[in-house]
């Protein structure tokens, strides 16, 4: 399960969105541990070009009073590539988040957090309630050199392939040519995942040195 993550400022976030034709970047919502229910920002092709909105981190939403609030009986901060058939999102409203690095604990347990060293989009599915947006990101099974440290499962990161963003934006009912990609990738590029121990989940305190991942720690 993917609960935190980063869009850090510092990253080039602006410069990546534009190298990918994503629209008003000036939405952008930076900060460090952003966290499930909050307001994140994410990519859509809902009005035929990419372009940045911010929408609630939690797909299903219920109304209370005049406001929508997260569903109570539903969490659904991810949402899982077994279940992508069935939702009808995933056929025809999918998106992109922005991101730069994301935390994983086992059992709550040794916090760490992983990067490419540049900016990345998750892939994952939005709902529309009225002028207010929800969102989810997709999560994979856990890559065999990640499960050490988060045995459950490994979000879906976007490869580096304008094709495949254009086409993972459009929408539409054959979802077929996302199956290759329903698999956890921990190469971006030329960039390969590094992981780096945290004395806390949300907290920016490190406790080791960053390695990449599968390598022995000295």
């Amino acid at each position: 399960m993917c609960s935190v993550f980063d869009v850090n400022d510092d990253a080039g976030i602006e410069r990546f969105l534009e190298e990918c034709g994503v629209l008003h970047p000036q939405r952008m919502l930076f900060g460090r541990r952003r966290r499930p229910t909050t307001l994140v920002s994410i990519v859509t092709a809902r009005h035929g070009q990419p372009e940045v909105e911010n929408a609630i981190w939690h797909l299903y939403l219920e109304k209370s009073g005049d406001q929508w609030k997260p569903h109570k009986k539903y969490w659904s901060i991810n949402s899982n590539w077994q279940k992508l058939p069935q939702r009808p999102e995933y056929r025809k409203s999918r998106c992109l988040i922005p991101a730069t690095a994301w935390v994983e604990s086992q059992h709550g347990k040794n916090p760490v957090e992983f990067s490419f060293g540049e900016p990345f989009f998750f892939c994952g599915l939005y709902k529309t309630w009225g002028d207010l947006l929800s969102c989810s990101i997709i999560t994979l099974a856990a890559h065999p050199s990640t499960a050490k440290y988060h045995e459950k499962s490994f979000p879906m990161i976007a490869p580096k392939d304008g094709e495949f963003v254009e086409r993972w934006l459009q929408g539409g009912e054959d979802t077929e040519p996302f199956e290759p990609y329903l698999h956890p990738d921990i190469q971006l590029g030329n960039h390969r995942l590094t992981v780096q121990p945290l004395h806390k989940a949300m907290g920016t305190e490190y406790t080791g040195d960053s390695i990449q991942v599968g390598q022995v720690a000295r």
